[in-house]
């Protein structure tokens, strides 16, 4: 077996048997489009890889995108590795060949100096245990933004690309205060940007919409959230705030509110900071999240201690 870049005749089959699971709603022309964009973004470029293991005969037995990740560790910088998308083909499951790429790729992050590794498991957990990843669980919330009809006075407005350094200033801030967390760089929040929106564009018309905004003072912002929205839902992908309340941020889903005041309020679904709820919000329901974060110490210095749940920070938009 041997692992190697999925290119050519190879991925167009990879994509061809995948589609039906990680589409998205995407025809199969839209669904190459939007991985070869995904590669072709400064970030994907240099830290996104779609990786085949292949046997003798060249036949893709597994294959796995591979993400290049930054973590804050404790407030230290830990280089790790991400894992995502791992598909057998029909013919060669119950083979131990996911099994496999996995552990081939973990070799050789872990020789290029990885600490950590990452995958979010949308299967039984136990999978993933048995091969040395911790599930790290959280709630997925169901919220409601409260307050009287009308619009906070705060100065909302769309968020730019010369807002990316103060977002991710403010992502960080939220960071720190846990011990473990994605670390938000910002061509990673570019790339998390621009992966929601590439999907967005590529999707039939108003099926999915991007919202990126910004909360302002002094010329400079001081809270963002992103957020995606469709027929049936609406997503809080990630946010910040300098206030440690979340206030700003609560205001700024009050204001996204009222510009509708004819429509019923829409709730919101979340995975927020443990212990973290803005002052404007409501809590209406809380369940398992569907894809449970794992994580694996690939050194021996790393994660001595054990991660708890409310260690972790990680949002929707976090999820490869």
């Amino acid at each position: 077996m041997r692992l190697v870049t999925a290119e050519g005749p190879a991925l167009e089959r990879i994509l061809e048997e995948s589609h039906a699971i990680w589409s998205d709603g995407l025809t199969p022309g839209a669904y190459v489009r939007f991985n070869a964009a995904q590669m072709r973004t400064p970030w994907g470029a240099r830290h996104l890889r779609r990786l085949a293991l292949v046997d003798d005969a060249g036949d893709v037995v597994s294959s796995a995108k591979r993400y290049d990740l930054a973590f804050l560790l404790d407030g230290i910088p830990v280089r790790g590795v991400g894992i995502g998308a791992v598909f057998t083909p029909e013919p060669h499951r119950r083979r131990g060949h996911a099994r496999a790429i996995v552990e081939e790729i973990l070799h050789d992050a872990a020789g290029e100096g990885a600490g950590v590794a990452l995958l979010f498991s949308e299967i039984d957990p136990a999978y993933y245990t048995a091969m040395g990843f911790v599930p790290v669980p959280r709630p997925e919330l169901l919220l409601r933004v409260t307050g009287k009809a009308g619009a906070p006075a705060v100065l909302v407005r769309a968020g730019e690309e010369r807002d990316i350094p103060a977002v991710t200033a403010l992502a960080r801030g939220m960071a720190s205060r846990h011990r473990f967390a994605v670390d938000p760089t910002e061509d990673f929040v570019r790339f998390s940007l621009s992966k929601k929106r590439l999907l967005a564009g590529l999707l039939p018309p108003d099926m999915l919409n991007v919202e990126f905004f910004i909360v302002e003072e002094g010329a400079g912002a001081v809270a963002f959230a992103i957020l995606t929205a469709t027929s049936d839902d609406v997503v809080l992908e990630m946010c910040g705030d300098r206030d440690p309340s979340g206030a700003r941020v609560g205001a700024l889903l009050q204001v996204l509110r009222a510009r509708t005041p004819a429509e019923s309020v829409r709730s919101i679904t979340a995975l927020l900071p443990p212990g973290w709820l803005p002052p404007q919000l409501e809590i209406e329901s809380a369940a398992p999240a569907r894809e449970v974060m794992m994580v694996r110490p690939l050194a021996g210095d790393v994660l001595a201690s054990r991660l708890r749940s409310d260690d972790v920070l990680y949002w929707h938009g976090d999820r490869i």
